[in-house]
């Protein structure tokens, strides 16, 4: 008779179960040769899986537009401030006008004061200078306000409009002084560069870094008494010129072929106010001035001659004289 396998499967795996059962232990698959203690359940809250997640990272903090706005601002503000030459134009341009129209803005800065208090917020300040047109884009507006906002409150004492930004103005004249007077002080060596051919220095001319301008009205002594003469020259120049470069700039302006030329103080035309060539304008005590407000001096120049005493030689002799025949 065939036996039938059926059956044998049947009783072996009950007598596993049986064994088990006897045992007392559920034996996992694969478990075999591992710690029990380090088995945890899937079901534990608490378990490694939770403590294996990637932590989330925190969200960014969300930035207003006007937050956005201020800072483009601040930014545009700080590289204005790098030009130091435009930097002061835009501080005289801002001072003359709030000089001349300190008497209607401060009217106009009154009604919108509600509390009376003198002070204005940034916001009011802006639509109130709007409102009397005045000559500043959006980031000089806020230049100004900062400068006027000494203690950053965010608030404008417009009371103090009328003084303009004498006090801005007065620090950075100390803040030029005091960098010129530190370059004075330190002795340094310069390098000049090197030709790549013949290794023979080459020299570059030297630039003052925060200049001072005059205006000179400068007038040929012996045709001072007509007006419109071509030889009267207004030339916008720095104070640390040499008289000799200002001579240099009057015979490339009058195409005079003379170098017998030398700078007056006055029409005298006498020895002691003839103006060394060697010296500067500075160091004569024209100091000069901003790019925008330079300082307006007048000098006059001629040839210079031998004879100074001789009403024959000098050749304006026969200027002004009447002709009897």
């Amino acid at each position: 008779m065939k036996k039938k396998r059926g059956t044998k499967k049947k009783k072996k795996t009950s007598n596993s179960k049986s064994t088990n059962n006897a045992d007392g232990e559920d034996k996992i698959e694969g478990s075999e040769g591992i710690n029990p203690s380090t088995l945890i359940s899937e079901n534990d809250p608490q378990g490694t899986k939770a403590d294996t997640k990637k932590k989330k990272k925190g969200k960014k903090k969300k930035v207003s537009k006007s937050e956005k706005s201020m800072l483009a601002l601040e930014k545009k503000i700080e590289k204005l401030k790098l030009n130091e030459s435009n930097y002061d134009s835009i501080i005289n341009r801002m001072h003359q006008w709030m000089v001349d129209k300190a008497k209607i803005a401060t009217d106009v800065f009154k009604l919108m004061d509600i509390n009376g208090e003198g002070l204005l917020s940034y916001d009011e300040f802006k639509a109130g200078m709007f409102d009397l047109n005045a000559p500043l884009n959006k980031v000089e507006l806020h230049l100004l306000c900062t400068l006027l906002d000494k203690d950053e409150t965010g608030e404008i004492d417009y009371t103090e409009f009328k003084a303009g930004l004498q006090l801005v103005r007065e620090v950075r004249e100390v803040d030029r002084q005091r960098f010129r007077d530190d370059h004075i002080l330190l002795a340094t060596q310069r390098k000049f560069p090197t030709c790549p051919c013949c290794k023979m220095i080459i020299t570059e001319p030297w630039r003052e870094e925060v200049p001072r301008y005059i205006l000179l009205e400068l007038r040929c002594v012996t045709f001072d008494m007509i007006k419109d003469y071509p030889g009267h020259l207004k030339l916008l120049v720095h104070a640390h010129l040499r008289i000799c470069g200002l001579i240099q700039m009057i015979i490339a302006e009058t195409d005079i072929s003379s170098t017998k030329l030398a700078v007056f103080r006055d029409k005298s035309r006498s020895a002691d106010s003839v103006l060394s060539p060697d010296i500067t304008l500075e160091e004569y005590g024209f100091n000069g001035d901003s790019r925008d407000s330079p300082e307006e001096q007048t000098l006059f120049y001629d040839y210079t001659v031998e004879f100074t005493d001789c009403p024959i030689l000098m050749c304006d002799h026969y200027f002004g004289q009447k002709v009897q025949i």
